[in-house]
């Protein structure tokens, strides 16, 4: 799953970076790691998210999709609630410069935000 989610997956536009998985790296995704990442695994991250429609083409957060997803997987969290993180989410994220710190930012906020909001079963 890892191998095939970064292949092709470069860090910067340029593509002069290629993600590469390490051993740590990997072994954080696996585990479900939150916080704390090695860069490696919010790159790894930046890539699954990217091969699975989660970011657009800039980077930004792909708020269709991710509510899409979120019907399926999460019908119960509601769609106004999960509006509202992704805004909130999307603005933190915006902040970041970097690829892989901008998809961690992304993921652990909207877990965050919707922690904060009673859902906990994600």
């Amino acid at each position: 799953m890892a191998e095939a989610a970064i292949a092709d997956c470069y860090e910067d536009a340029a593509q002069s970076v290629k993600v590469q998985i390490t051993d740590e790296g990997f072994d954080e995704i696996v585990k479900g790691s939150r916080t704390n990442l090695t860069h490696n695994a919010k790159c790894i991250r930046y890539c699954i998210m990217r091969k699975n429609g989660l970011l657009n083409n800039d980077n930004s957060i792909d708020k269709e999709n991710i509510l899409q997803i979120f019907q399926i997987i999460h019908p119960q969290i509601e769609k106004d609630l999960l509006l509202n993180v992704l805004q909130k989410c999307s603005q933190e994220a915006d902040k970041q410069a970097n690829n892989c710190e901008r998809a961690f930012v992304t993921s652990s906020c909207i877990l965050q935000e919707l922690s904060e909001d009673g859902v906990t079963d994600i």
